[in-house]
């Protein structure tokens, strides 16, 4: 009996009752997994109606990662095994998966097969572990990380009743109180690690100084008593008062040092604070902190996150516990946390992260230095893309730069959602704070998102109807007018590879539906919030710190937006490439600052002579820049050269060290492209930079302080 049509009418009878009646998923299927008969619990829990199953094969349904087990299992009952037990999961037909267990019996050349659906058992079990994890981890927090503060607060507490000097009872009062601070901090950095109790930090102006100094005091005493004393050294550079979390910065230091003691029997800590570039408006603090001496474990893992020693050994007392609430401490702050350990000189923790300058404070604070003073961090770090995450950190309800903007201007939200209830609900809710804009279709939302001013924010529905909103948001992020414009995904779907796809699509959050309004109002809110941020950090990425011109990053931006634009409208674009002649010894000469002054005087000189809007001068490196001329061809570009050439000239900055003129000059070399118009698809654009340079150095043979243009 190889197929269903051989059963007798009794038999076909009993088949239909069994497969009414089952609460799992029943179906029939031939040896290549054919679907040959199912039941209706394939429609009521997975939404597939029984025609859409007839003719399908079951690998169809079955998830990718699943589906090389389950054609073993097909080739194994087809060559004798009569019964087989597989586990696996089955997609529903909105994308969400379920997990079921199969049993396959091959009876007269058909596999008969029952799925039991364990999804809510496999949930359940998945938090049951979670909540043992969590609460193991949180156990052994309090009983590890807190001993130390607790013995310092308890030795303060008998010494203040030993002593009978007013001034020597203050010092124990206060410091009880710094101790007493320091348990609520490390308390709330353990809660605050708990998914369910994570919550946003404070953006705040506190005295960096005295936040550093306060998180280390009360564990002196205690590394006192193990024989190890704490050295501190703040950079002079870093300003008196910042703008950030005091408390979560506490958190950070304070459970460092405390698993810094673990690792010392004896020995030193070294802590060093140094800033990046305090002139912007968010700057990079970099903490590092050294051990050295004694080491405490012995057989410890090289691996400071590691739970197991060298012999592959629980180690109850390791780094892991304690290091992992630090780096989670330091990613809510938007930085990085690493740990390594060197076997002759200890660990090694270094994190950095982002605060804002205080613009409020003008003078300069006479706070003293403690330990060696560092050698100043002049690198010209640009900010990383990743680094924009930071913004994060500065709650909507916390800006009060970005309310002031509020207030001023009603942000533009547009809601593309093809149900009429959704939109008119949404439009209610948000009405009062924002200007709403509806459409009820992607490409209406499309058309919406073309015009000027475009939205602050998007609502984009998933499932519609002409365009799905995953098409949408793709469209939106290959315009360059729009793509920096976040989008919100509105979705009745919430399994995390729906989530994570639409992310990759260029969405910023998603808002299940049903909406719950005051979620809805949050999320724009913070979206808000980070796009205003990202703005002025876009800004600063973009701009060279000692010039305040664009910079390289920004021009190789640009270029790449005028090459795609130039080949669109079949216009020329051109390139200059400029060295300040004999740079080297005017340093030498005169000296870095005067150098420094130099450069900028220069920068500004060829910024004003270039008139149009969408010229572009930047800092390529040290002394050599570049300039970006769209819609030029290489005769008008020459012309702008030679004007920048005379403009640098005329500054008459003295350069008695020049072999030629004694006075700045600059060399420049120009070139330009068009697209090809016999259709070979055929043009120079890519090679713009490596033809100007190649004419610069041509300038340079020639005796500098010329333009020289490039020739094929």
């Amino acid at each position: 009996m190889n197929d269903l049509f051989s059963l007798n009418e009794q038999s076909r009878q009993q088949l239909d009752g069994i497969f009414a009646i089952s609460m799992e998923f029943l179906c029939i299927i031939d040896e290549r997994g054919g679907i040959m008969k199912s039941n209706r619990v394939w429609e009521t829990k997975l939404g597939y109606l029984t025609p859409e199953l007839s003719g399908k094969n079951l690998i169809d349904f079955i998830h990718p990662n699943d589906v090389a087990s389950l054609i073993l299992a097909l080739k194994k009952l087809s060559t004798g095994n009569e019964s087989l037990t597989l586990t696996s999961r089955l997609r529903s037909n909105n994308g969400f998966y379920r997990f079921v267990t199969w049993q396959f019996q091959w009876i007269d050349g058909l596999i008969y097969s029952c799925a039991k659906d364990l999804t809510e058992l496999y949930h359940a079990k998945k938090e049951a572990e979670s909540a043992e994890f969590s609460k193991n981890q949180l156990i052994s927090l309090l009983s590890n990380e807190l001993q130390e503060p607790l013995e310092s607060l308890s030795l303060f507490l008998q010494l203040i009743g030993k002593t009978t000097s007013i001034s020597e009872q203050n010092i124990c009062l206060e410091n009880i109180r710094l101790s007493s601070e320091f348990l609520e901090n490390l308390i709330s950095g353990i809660l605050a690690n708990e998914k369910s109790n994570q919550t946003g930090h404070d953006v705040i102006a506190f005295n960096f100084f005295d936040t550093v100094e306060d998180a280390i005091i009360p564990l002196i005493v205690s590394a006192k008593r193990h024989n190890i004393t704490i050295d501190l050294a703040i950079h002079p550079k870093i300003p008196p008062t910042v703008m950030g979390d005091p408390q979560r910065l506490k958190q950070i230091i304070s459970y460092l040092i405390l698993n810094a003691i673990k690792c010392l029997e004896r020995g030193k800590i070294t802590i060093e604070a140094t800033p990046e570039n305090t002139d912007k408006t968010v700057f990079k603090i970099y903490f590092n902190l050294k051990t050295s001496g004694i080491a405490h474990f012995k057989g410890v893992s090289d691996d400071p996150f590691s739970v197991n020693d060298t012999n592959g050994n629980i180690n109850e007392n390791n780094l892991n516990f304690g290091l992992e609430l630090v780096k989670t401490l330091v990613e809510t702050m938007n930085g990085k946390f690493s740990a390594t350990r060197d076997s002759e000189n200890g660990y090694e923790f270094a994190f950095h992260v982002l605060l804002l300058r205080d613009d409020t404070q003008n003078s300069k604070s006479d706070h003293s230095m403690s330990g060696r003073v560092l050698p100043m961090y002049n690198k010209n770090i640009r900010l990383k893309a990743e680094e924009l995450l930071a913004i994060e950190q500065i709650r909507y309800d916390q800006a009060k730069s970005y309310d002031q903007t509020l207030t001023k201007k009603r942000p533009r939200v547009l809601v593309v959602d093809d149900s009429l209830e959704n939109t008119q609900l949404l439009a209610q809710a948000l009405v009062e704070n924002y200007e709403v804009l509806l459409a009820n279709s992607g490409k209406e939302g499309l058309v919406i998102v073309q015009q000027i001013p475009t939205p602050d924010i998007i609502l984009l529905d998933l499932s519609m109807p002409d365009m799905s909103g995953y098409e949408v948001c793709k469209q939106i992020q290959l315009e360059e007018s729009t793509m920096d414009i976040p989008v919100i995904f509105l979705t009745s779907l919430s399994d995390t590879e729906n989530e994570a796809y639409g992310l990759r699509s260029g969405a910023v959050d998603y808002i299940s539906k049903p909406f719950d309004i005051a979620s809805v109002e949050r999320k724009i809110k913070n979206q808000l919030a980070l796009k205003h941020y990202r703005e002025i950090l876009s800004i600063t990425a973009d701009t060279d710190a000692l010039t305040q011109i664009p910079n390289r990053r920004r021009f190789e931006e640009m270029l790449s937006i005028e090459i795609r634009k130039a080949r669109r409208n079949n216009s020329p674009l051109s390139v200059i490439r400029l060295d300040i002649d004999y740079f080297k010894s005017y340093n030498d000469t005169y000296g870095h600052l005067e150098g420094d002054d130099c450069l900028r005087e220069v920068a500004y000189a060829l910024k004003k002579t270039l008139k149009r809007a969408g010229d572009l001068v930047a800092r390529w490196q040290g002394e050599e820049f570049t300039c970006l001329l769209p819609d030029t061809n290489l005769k008008g570009a020459i012309h702008v050269a030679e004007n920048i050439r005379k403009a640098v000239l005329n500054l008459r900055i003295p350069h008695l060290s020049s072999p030629g003129e004694k006075v700045v000059t600059m060399s420049l070399g120009v070139t330009s492209a068009i697209r090809s118009l016999d259709n070979s698809g055929n043009d120079s654009f890519e090679a713009l930079l490596d033809q100007a340079q190649a004419a610069l150095i041509k300038a340079k043979e020639a005796g500098r302080n010329q333009v020289f243009a490039y020739k094929k």
